[in-house]
């Protein structure tokens, strides 16, 4: 049985339990309803931003005909927009807003132009929600056309106005080349679109000297183009110039003649540096004879022939005609077994059983052989042989150290002599010029001697020999000169600088 005072003191102790568990929680619940009431009025009552969209490209654009320039803008929006274009050689991309509130970079690209007229397109830029518009103009201008009518004759020696002219839908400019044609009376124009020829004069002035020539260049911001002109002057020149342009001998001619087309007279001067051998001659008025020393080198050399006027004329020097002259010798050996010094003419000749050989007979006189340096080991043979193609009239000089060194001729022409000398080591480095003499006997009347000198001194003489040179040429035209080393190990060489022949009649 329940006591009534312990049943009111549950009730009420009951009773402020749940007021005091209960209060908190109406207060947390209506603090929550509070918050909520006030965000809801918050958003209720703020105002949505306008929609905008702001572009930075310019109203209008030019672009190029030839490799046209893309143009760039920004486009800043909240809001969708889209770009149309009204001609399809004009491509801006992207071409719609991918998302609002973004910014877009828009390229415009424009395709080459390539006719006579310039081109519009108009590009137009919309925003559906704010309804705004904005419309681009590209102008594209018209492809180049530049023709050029050139002046395409001789101007005279006294000089003179001439003219060219010009067709170009662009700004064009003039560059001439050299001096003489710099007088232009007008270097530079805008064009125009209607086709119409420019007329340009240039004043030439007089031309004292040779031959001239210079270039024009007309040319706008893409095309160019260039012609020649030449201006007469005093005229000297081959009527016939080889292919080199040059006058040419080979080894063995000597002479030539050559003809000279000339609108002044002339006269003819051989530089003083070429006098020793080349000479050359005025035949009429049309007309050169050069001849030329046969050549004791080794290698090509090359001289000059000055053609002046006869009446000076100031800044006219002349014109100087190139003469070549090729060796009068070849060589047995291959490339690799020699070294050619072209400037000094030597030859260096590395390896046993290479030779030098001429492309002329020796018959009488004399034959000089001149060196640089030797590099001769007991052993080797530095041989001189003069044996002729047809026959065997013939006389030779082995030179050696480690033995006696010989100086022998034989044959049918001359009878077989023989004559021996000793040379040491440093005697056969030390050779620098060896010289053979075919002359007449002083003792022996209607006789020949053969003499051998080496660096001045006589080594030995033949005497008393037939003449066999007195035979028709058909039957004892010479002998072919060979000059090379035997028996010598590889590393031996000589260094040869000159063989000058200067061949005498002997009765």
């Amino acid at each position: 049985m329940v006591n009534p005072s312990q049943s009111y003191f549950n009730k009420t102790n009951m009773k402020k339990l749940t007021n005091n568990i209960f209060k908190p929680t109406l207060l947390a619940i209506a603090l929550l309803l509070g918050l909520v009431g006030c965000q809801e009025f918050s958003i209720d009552s703020q105002k949505e931003a306008p929609a905008t969209i702001q572009i930075d490209a310019l109203d209008e654009y030019t672009v190029l005909a030839t490799s046209p320039s893309n143009i760039v803008f920004n486009i800043s929006s909240n809001t969708p927009w889209t770009i149309t274009c009204d001609q399809q050689w004009c491509k801006p991309s992207p071409l719609m807003s991918a998302a609002s509130s973004l910014v877009a970079e828009i390229t415009v690209v424009s395709e080459p132009n390539e006719t006579n007229n310039n081109r519009t397109a108009k590009i137009t830029i919309h925003s559906e929600e704010s309804e705004e518009t904005k419309v681009i103009t590209i102008t594209q201008v018209s492809k180049e056309k530049l023709v050029v009518i050139p002046f395409d004759e001789m101007v005279p020696t006294e000089g003179g106005d001439i003219s060219f002219n010009i067709i170009s839908n662009k700004p064009w400019e003039i560059i001439p080349s050299t001096q003489f044609l710099e007088n232009i009376d007008k270097t530079s124009g805008q064009g125009n679109e209607s086709g119409e020829k420019e007329k340009i004069t240039i004043t030439i002035p007089a031309n004292a000297a040779a031959r001239r020539s210079g270039e024009i260049k007309v040319k706008t911001l893409f095309e160019e183009f260039t012609f020649e002109i030449n201006q007469d002057g005093v005229v000297i020149e081959l009527e016939e110039p080889t292919e080199s342009g040059t006058i040419d001998f080979n080894g063995t001619d000597t002479e030539q003649t050559v003809k000279i087309r000339s609108n002044k007279s002339w006269k003819v001067e051989i530089p003083e540096e070429f006098k020793q051998w080349i000479e050359a001659e005025k035949i009429g008025d049309d007309e050169l004879k050069v001849s030329v020393k046969q050549s004791n080198r080794l290698t090509t050399r090359n001289g000059i022939v000055l053609l002046k006027t006869t009446d000076i004329i100031p800044g006219f020097e002349g014109v100087e005609f190139t003469v070549t002259q090729k060796p009068a010798f070849w060589f047995s050996a291959s490339s690799e077994n020699l070294v050619v010094d072209e400037a000094t003419g030597n030859v260096k000749v590395l390896q046993k059983g290479n030779s030098i050989v001429s492309h002329f007979p020796f018959l009488t006189g004399q034959l000089s052989f001149e060196f640089e340096s030797m590099n001769l080991s007991d052993g080797g043979r530095l041989v001189f042989n003069m044996w002729p193609n047809v026959g065997n009239t013939n006389f030779h000089v082995w030179l050696r150290s480690d033995r006696n060194s010989q100086f022998t001729c034989g044959g049918s022409g001359f009878a077989w002599e023989q004559k021996q000398f000793k040379l040491s080591n440093e005697e056969f480095n030390g050779i620098k010029k060896v010289d053979l003499f075919v002359e007449k006997d002083p003792a022996n009347a209607g006789k020949l001697q053969i003499r051998l000198m080496i660096n001045g001194e006589e080594m030995a003489i033949l005497t008393n020999k037939s003449n066999p040179y007195l035979e028709a040429p058909a039957q004892n035209p010479g002998q072919i000169i060979n000059l090379g080393l035997f028996d010598a190990p590889a590393e031996d060489f000589f260094v040869v600088k000159s063989i000058t022949h200067t061949p005498s009649t002997i009765d």
